[in-house]
Parts: structure tokens; C-alpha cells; sequence
């Protein structure tokens, strides 16, 4: 058996280009007249039949192959069902010198990057080859990165979920209350080897913003990656766990023992300073990190909703540590008026009837108090009345029509402490019904992505529209429609894509415009994608000429 061509490894940065023409003028035409040089072209190699494209094909790596169509020993369409049927990773452009439909109908079935007519634009051509060079580009920082992330795919399809991770998912989540005598028996049941006086010292580890955009798969993936790198970067060499909660954050748990802890806090922070410029550098992602206080089991609970209230309320400062000891309280108007960040909290996550019971309780203290006064009232009602503006604001819903609904003006105040539970009380059930049975945020989401499918939509801009950061909204996303912002996109632009071309005459280079697509070609196979039939076989089905 004859020994099969080497394949030519090529360096990390080459780019080569095979010009394919079986007339010999063209080619050299083509060649003289490109700045391959600009273009960031380090080899232009040139065929005149297919046989001579194969062989080479076969010897090296090609990025990009420009194609005359219509050659006599074997079309261009023939010479790219070959590329195809090898799986080779290169962009296709073809030239002809007639507008046949079948050979573009053809080009478009086998995933060309473009078809342009003779005699070519030698300043268009350079363009098309810009754009699919720039495409090759991409494609090859995302297998390098699909090849970095390999042995997360692997350890995450053989993930299975542990008894340890059980205990503290329900611990963090309440399902667990630790009593006395329980802080020794309760993680000896669940297979935890903690000592008996260690306590626990949490990290909550928060993703800000993927720079790519992920679909559902991929997403779930990287969140399985951050875990993982979490564990082998903050946990490191010290006894811990790491929990992905209810609230779709990654916590590190961290056992330290009576005699570590005066030196752990130090080395955690250094860990967590690392680990953010690795998610930066490897993972694609910005990331903040919020360090806690060491706690017995029986406080943890109290100290990781105290760090979640840290992460919900901070909306600009990104790739971050931060230590909730460093914090600084701000000065309250009363030492007895509630801590409305906490009350935020319980409103936001649907708990009004057990903030309206923390209202009248907190009242009633002040009633029994000798030094209430109506200076205390007022510092009472505004401490409220913040509150509330402040989670409409991030939930982009309006203050001043609110108020008109629960039946207060907006410039009333409550004089009696029976007229501040009155006015609490209604106060707290609209807001629960803006955000719980009326039209929620999601939904508003999805109304405005309607509105602007022909645009670049990207998640920033969305979280924007909604006043939510955007790790936050992709959780609070995925959560709502099961899916992420990726994924949601592409479905509704080939939605509509769909009913455009079956009811209506609009040319469909049209149709893929109106719906963010400015590359037909890319268009035509996200539409295959997702509907299994390409755009000009739909358009034929439906009888619709165009």
C-alpha cells in the first residue's frame, strides 16, 4: 500500500490561501493583485484543475479557497463536496461567470462563505477574503478553547452529585436547620470529615460576564469549569467544598481548624486574587469573589446570605475581591430601625407575607419605646421608601405608577405608626404582584428582543434594559425559559425568519437581513440548523415565489 501524503503542520499563526482556476490568467490575476501581505497571508498557493487542488489539500492546511465553479476536470462544487466529506476547516469562495441558481442554490447547501460573478472586483474580492479570514480566525480561537476546556467536558458528563454536596446545598438553602449538638453528628452522617471545633469559612464566587456569548450546553459546561478551578485553585490544598446553590452561585467551603485560623484568611485572599486573573486569562469570563468571616456550622447559613446580599448589591465594580470584614456600615438614622438591605432581599425573592410580619413586629418595637419620635418616623419611612425604589429600579419597573396603584400619593408621608404599617403593608403586596403575577422581567426581555432582532443584541445591552448585571440576568434567564440568551436569539430570529419566507414574497437575502444576518451564507446554515430544510427549499415548499 502506498504510503499516504504527510500532512504539513503549520505555525500558529500562518494563514494560507489556494487559488483554484483552471484558466491560468485568472489565477495570476488574482494573485498579483491581492495585498496578501495586509491581509496577514503568509503562503498563496495556486491549482488549475482538481486534481492539483486535492493533491495540495492533501500535503497542508488551507484557511481560505477561492473557486472558480465551472472548470472541466471537476467543478468547484464537486471539489468542495470533497473538502466537506474530509471535514477539512477552511472557508470556500467561488467565482463564476454565470448566475446559474442551481450552482448557487448548490455553494449555499455545502456552506460556502461566498459566491461572486466574473469579472471579479479585485477591491470586493479583497474584501470577501478579509471577512473570511477574520471568520477562520475566530474558528480557530474556539477550538483552541474548546480544546482547553476537553477535560472539563469529560469530567462533567462523569460528574455524579455526592452526599457532602447534598448536605451543604440543603444547609445553604434551609432545607437544614443545625441544632444543638448537631455540628458534630450532622456532617459525620453525610460523610464529611470535619474536626469537631473547625469552623467554616465561605467564599462566594460570582461570574460577572462571559466575553463570548454561550449557548446552553457550553454554559452549563463553563459553570461546571468555574467549580472545578475553584476547587483546585481556593480550596487548593486546605480541606473544603465546593457548592453550586439554589441561587446559581458557586460557594467555596473551607474547614479551618483552631490553630489555621489566624493564618488562612491571608493565604485565601492571595488564592482568590489568582483565581480571578486565571478566569480572565483561561476561562473567558470576569469574575468576583466575596470572602466571609470563619463561623461554626450552626452560623454559616447567616454568613453566606449576608455575602449574597454583598454580591446582589454590587452593580459596578467587576473582577473584584472583596471582603465583607472591609465593608463599611453605613451609619443608620435610629440604632433600632430595621436593616432594609435584608428586607430588599425577602421582597425581591417573593416573601411578602413574611416582610409584612417583620414590618408590624419591627412597629411595634417602636412603639414601646419611650424615645420614638416623629424625627424616627420619618427616618423610618424613607429608609422604606429607598428600599423599594431601589429594587424597582433594577427590576426597571415604575415608582411613581406604583405608588398610584397601592392607593398612596407620592408625595405623602405617614404621620402615625398605624398609617406606616397601612401604608407598608400595601406597599409590599403591589410590588409583590408587579414582580410575581404580572408581566415579569423576562418577559419584558423577550418583548425587546422582538423589537430588535435586526440589530446586534448582546447580553450587556439587554442587562441594561432591565437595570440587572449580567450574570444575574442570564441566571434569572436560563431559570424562566430553560435555555440561555444565545440559544433564545437564534430560535426566535429563525422563527420568524421561517414564517417571513412561507407568507410572503420578500426576497430572502431580505428576510435574513430583518432578522441580524448580514452574512447570507451564515444565515442559510443557522436556518438549516435549527430547521432542518435550507431557506430556498421552505420558500419552494410554500409555494411563495421569490
Amino acid at each position: 500500500m502506498a504510503d499516504e501524503p504527510q500532512r504539513i503542520k503549520p505555525e500558529v499563526n500562518d494563514l494560507r490561501v489556494l487559488i483554484v482556476d483552471d484558466e491560468m490568467y485568472a489565477v495570476m490575476g488574482i494573485k498579483d493583485a491581492i495585498d496578501w501581505q495586509g491581509l496577514g497571508v503568509t503562503d498563496v498557493c495556486e491549482a488549475f484543475n482538481m486534481r492539483e487542488a486535492v493533491k495540495i489539500l492533501e500535503r497542508q492546511p488551507v484557511d481560505v479557497m477561492i473557486c472558480d465553479i465551472e472548470m472541466p476536470k471537476g467543478t468547484g462544487i464537486e471539489l468542495l463536496e470533497w473538502v466537506n466529506e474530509r471535514s477539512l476547516r477552511m472557508e470556500t469562495i467561488f467565482l463564476t461567470a454565470h448566475g446559474d441558481f442551481r450552482f448557487m442554490q448548490r455553494a449555499i447547501q455545502l456552506s460556502s462563505f461566498d459566491y461572486i460573478m466574473k469579472p471579479v472586483e479585485f477591491g470586493v474580492l479583497e474584501q470577501t477574503i478579509r471577512k473570511a479570514l477574520d471568520t477562520v480566525q475566530k474558528k480557530k480561537a474556539e477550538l483552541a478553547l474548546t480544546e482547553q476546556y476537553k477535560p472539563y467536558y469529560e469530567l462533567w458528563n462523569k460528574k455524579k452529585t455526592l452526599l457532602s454536596e447534598k448536605f451543604w446545598y440543603d444547609l445553604l438553602a434551609e432545607r437544614i436547620v443545625v441544632g444543638p449538638g448537631d455540628e458534630e453528628r450532622l456532617p459525620a452522617e453525610y460523610g464529611i470529615a470535619m474536626q469537631a471545633d473547625a469552623k467554616l469559612l465561605p467564599v462566594v464566587v460570582s461570574v460577572e460576564n462571559w466575553k463570548r456569548e454561550l449557548s446552553t450546553r457550553d454554559e452549563e459546561v463553563m459553570e461546571y469549569a468555574i467549580r472545578q478551578s475553584v476547587s483546585e485553585m481556593v480550596v487548593a490544598d486546605s480541606s473544603g467544598e465546593v457548592v453550586q446553590t439554589k441561587h446559581g452561585v458557586t460557594v467555596a467551603l473551607l474547614y479551618v481548624s483552631p490553630d489555621e485560623e489566624g493564618t488562612l484568611r491571608g493565604g485565601v485572599g492571595e488564592r482568590c486574587g489568582r483565581y480571578i486573573e486565571a478566569c480572565s486569562t483561561y476561562l473567558n469570563c470576569s469574575v468576583s469573589c466575596y470572602i466571609g468571616e470563619p463561623v461554626l456550622l450552626r452560623e454559616l447559613t447567616p454568613m453566606y446570605k449576608a455575602l449574597l446580599a454583598l454580591e446582589y448589591n454590587n452593580l459596578s465594580e467587576s473582577n473584584q475581591l472583596n471582603w465583607l470584614s472591609k465593608q463599611e456600615a453605613e451609619p443608620a438614622a435610629d440604632p433600632r430601625l430595621p436593616d432594609f438591605g435584608a428586607w430588599t432581599l425577602l421582597l425581591e425573592n417573593g416573601k411578602a407575607e413574611e416582610l409584612g410580619a417583620r414590618l408590624s413586629a419591627s412597629l411595634r418595637e417602636l412603639a414601646a419605646d419611650r424615645r420614638f419620635g416623629a424625627s424616627v418616623l420619618q427616618a423610618y419611612y424613607l429608609g422604606f421608601l429607598q428600599m423599594v425604589y431601589y429594587l424597582l429600579q433594577k427590576k426597571g419597573l415604575s415608582a411613581y405608577r406604583l405608588l398610584q396603584d397601592a392607593g398612596v400619593p407620592a408625595e405623602a408621608s405617614p404621620r402615625t405608626l398605624e398609617q406606616m404599617e397601612d401604608w407598608g403593608i400595601r406597599i409590599i403586596r403591589t410590588v409583590h404582584r408587579y414582580l410575581f403575577q404580572e408581566e415579569s422581567t423576562i418577559e419584558r426581555l423577550c418583548a425587546y428582543i422582538s423589537e430588535h432582532l435586526a440589530e446586534n443584541i448582546t447580553r450587556e445591552m439587554l442587562a441594561e434594559h432591565v437595570y440587572l448585571n449580567s450574570a444575574y440576568l442570564s441566571r434569572l434567564f436560563k431559570k424562566e425559559k430553560g435555555m440561555s440568551i444565545t440559544d433564545y436569539l437564534l430560535q426566535e430570529r429563525m422563527r420568524i425568519a421561517r414564517d417571513l419566507i412561507e407568507s410572503s414574497t420578500l426576497p430572502i437575502s431580505d428576510i435574513a437581513q430583518s432578522v441580524g444576518f448580514s452574512n447570507f451564507s451564515y444565515f442559510a446554515k443557522m436556518f438549516k440548523k435549527v430547521h432542518n430544510v435550507n431557506p430556498q427549499q421552505l420558500r419552494k415548499l410554500s409555494g411563495c415565489p421569490g
